[in-house]
């Protein structure tokens, strides 16, 4: 799917699937963190020493943010907010026998340069996990500002994963009972099927 990079002076996030879903920071986060594993495995054989190590392929990176979203002022809800959040770590469409549908969106996250790729002005990836902190109400029970934490894994290219007779699977959500992915508060952290293109 081909995307319009957007205005990218506060942190963004959006779907890659629909790009009616994203989500743009009312406030820039004071610190991001993108860490990047390189894969070396020690070598069993024919080194006495135990010096010789192999390099057992590329991963991609994982990114870390803290974004705060504040309606105090304006006694506004942050509560749509955190809904487009939730859609982006939902299922699609659970009924849909697309597989495509029957995963979370793909994502595309921008601010400024900090996530520049040389080869890609951009970070294509999925959301992990999210976690939601609520830390002012109104008198009635409004959320009016959360702080929101997310975890996104670096992914060029999704798909669904697939059964032994190549159905897809069922995904599990017996922990989660919305099936979104989402943690409201405390922190809690597939067989690879065919590729499927959504870039």
């Amino acid at each position: 799917m081909s995307y319009a990079q957007p205005v990218s002076s506060r942190f963004y996030i959006g779907s890659l699937d629909d790009t009616s879903v994203s989500v743009s920071a009312q406030y820039n986060p004071k610190e991001l963190t993108v860490d990047k594993q390189i894969p070396w495995s020690q070598h069993t054989k024919g080194n006495t020493d135990g010096l010789q190590w192999e390099f057992t392929g590329s991963q991609g990176r994982t990114m870390n943010v803290d974004l705060l979203f504040d309606g105090m002022e304006e006694n506004e809800s942050v509560a749509s907010t955190v809904q487009t959040f939730e859609k982006l770590a939902a299922v699609r469409d659970p009924t849909s026998t697309l597989p495509e549908m029957r995963r979370p969106h793909h994502c595309i996250a921008v601010w400024g340069t900090v996530l520049t790729d040389p080869t890609a002005p951009r970070f294509q990836c999925v959301i992990m996990q999210v976690t939601v902190k609520y830390t002012m109400f109104s008198p009635d029970g409004n959320p009016l500002r959360a702080t929101i934490t997310l975890k996104l894994q670096e992914a060029t290219r999704v798909s669904m994963a697939t059964t032994d007779d190549g159905g897809a699977s069922n995904l599990d959500t017996s922990n989660d009972q919305s099936g979104t992915g989402v943690d409201d508060g405390d922190s809690s952290a597939g067989d690879d099927g065919d590729d499927e293109d959504d870039s």
